[in-house]
């Protein structure tokens, strides 16, 4: 009777140990880490001002729009949805304030019927998603196609300015040297990050992400949440168009031209999974603050900003296989 042999086990390396310890999200987030700070030091090595306190705004705050509608594509995403009609809602938002402004009306009336719009929106795209069975890709695509239209209907193709001083707040206004919208934007980070990791409501997105059957069997209301994932994403979407309307003191249809593009990359760079069921806040909010470094550095460099789209495009490409790669790595354990 041959022994028993024991099997050696394979030697396991720190970075495998790490990817359990971390998961597959967490290791996009580090690496996105890391290429950042590498990036700072590079681009400080050859252009000083690069880290300077001016410049440091100036990343950040050109960004503001994309961070808040980031936190609203999380969500849709954990949950295995996507909204492209968030810059097309960006735009609208910002023309319908502006309007409501000349109109007369007071400023809070008119922001708060610009979102009220917003979220209206995003009802409309999850009821016609779930009543008709139709993909969200190919419903908010219409949505986006059709509020361009209507944008350009309502602007006359034109720019809506002439709004008063005190509107300009949110936009251009500091507090003790920081600027309103990006604390508009750490307070909303904080907010929805806490409670998408605490709120049992909000972890529900994480289950329908990851099996919608099962959670559907378990007693979670799957479609009322993609109404409320989808109306907080066109209201955030929403308060992105106040936000730049009052930092450039206009509205235009040009305003967030591929938007919903970078939102989606920066949120998958984050460590989203388009297949829904993993995500967080501080990824997302990583992945913009990556966009706006290579934005800036690129501007800084004199590179044609051309080539933007095209790295825009291949991270997003890098993330969606990085992803399914350190997926499979880790449920192949």
């Amino acid at each position: 009777m041959q022994p028993n042999k024991v099997a050696a086990s394979r030697p396991v390396s720190p970075l495998s140990n790490l990817s359990r310890r971390i998961g597959v999200g967490g290791m996009q987030q580090l690496a996105l880490i890391l290429i950042c700070v590498i990036m700072a030091i590079g681009m400080q090595l050859t252009h000083p001002r690069f880290l300077s306190p001016a410049n440091r705004e100036v990343i950040l705050v050109n960004y503001v729009p994309e961070a808040i509608m980031a936190l609203g594509m999380t969500i849709v995403m954990i949950t295995g949805g996507i909204d492209i009609s968030i810059a097309g809602v960006l735009q609208f938002s910002a023309i319908l304030v502006g309007l409501l402004l000349n109109a007369g009306w007071p400023i809070y009336l008119a922001i708060l019927g610009a979102l009220s719009v917003s979220a209206l929106i995003g009802l409309i795209n999850a009821s016609a998603m779930i009543v008709f069975k139709v993909h969200p890709f190919i419903v908010t695509m219409a949505t986006l196609l059709t509020l361009r239209g209507v944008d350009l209907v309502i602007s006359k193709g034109g720019t809506v300015s002439g709004f008063p001083n005190a509107f300009n707040y949110v936009g251009q206004a500091s507090i003790l040297g920081i600027r309103v919208s990006l604390i508009l934007v750490l307070m909303l980070a904080v907010i929805i990050g806490v409670a998408l990791k605490n709120h049992t409501y909000l972890q529900n997105a994480y289950f329908i992400g990851g099996n919608r059957r099962a959670a559907r069997m378990s007693g979670i209301r799957v479609e009322r949440f993609l109404v409320f994932a989808f109306m907080l994403n066109s209201l955030l979407a929403g308060i992105a168009g106040i936000v730049i309307c009052s930092q450039l003191s206009a509205a235009s249809v040009s305003f967030g031209q591929n938007a919903e593009l970078r939102v989606i990359t920066a949120v998958a760079i984050g460590g989203t999974s388009f297949s829904g069921g993993s995500g967080t806040i501080f990824g997302s909010m990583l992945g913009v603050l990556f966009l706006a470094m290579i934005a800036n550095a690129f501007n800084m460099s004199g590179i044609n900003t051309y080539w933007y789209d095209v790295v825009v495009g291949a991270m997003l490409l890098l993330a969606v296989f990085l992803g399914e790669y350190l997926k499979r790595r880790g449920t192949s354990r």
